[in-house]
């Protein structure tokens, strides 16, 4: 699943959140395991964020991946990894508001993740 909303909530307890739509197939085999893990993905990895965002089949065939601390993809290559369990889930209109407590994550300082800006997959560009 990609979602376009994801922010930090809280720093103690370490708090994060995504908004998935409502109409969402994959939410809720998210919501019945109860964890979920972040990937930032990197600059060149822009055809596995693709690849994920696509409704039906194995969104994972081509992928490699590992299993995160509650089993959940830890995709290889990203820039960051955010491993969670669901605390809360509000209703916000055609959205879910999901808040997930930060159990464990890791992150490569030296890589540049890919971003997505106004309709266009864009990279951090150094001064």
């Amino acid at each position: 699943m990609t979602v376009a909303s994801f922010t930090s909530v809280s720093l103690t307890p370490p708090l994060v959140a995504f908004l998935p739509g409502k109409t969402s197939s994959t939410f809720p085999v998210i919501a019945e395991r109860g964890t979920f893990c972040v990937n930032v993905l990197a600059t060149d990895q822009e055809w596995i964020c693709r690849a994920l965002s696509v409704s039906g089949g194995d969104e994972f065939a081509e992928v490699a991946w590992r299993p995160g601390p509650h089993g959940d993809p830890v995709i290889d290559g990203a820039v960051a990894w955010i491993g969670c369990t669901i605390e809360a889930v509000h209703d916000a209109g055609d959205h879910r508001i999901v808040i997930g407590r930060v159990d464990d994550l890791d992150a490569d300082s030296t890589a540049s993740p890919l971003l997505f800006f106004q309709s266009r997959y864009n990279q951090l560009v150094s001064a």
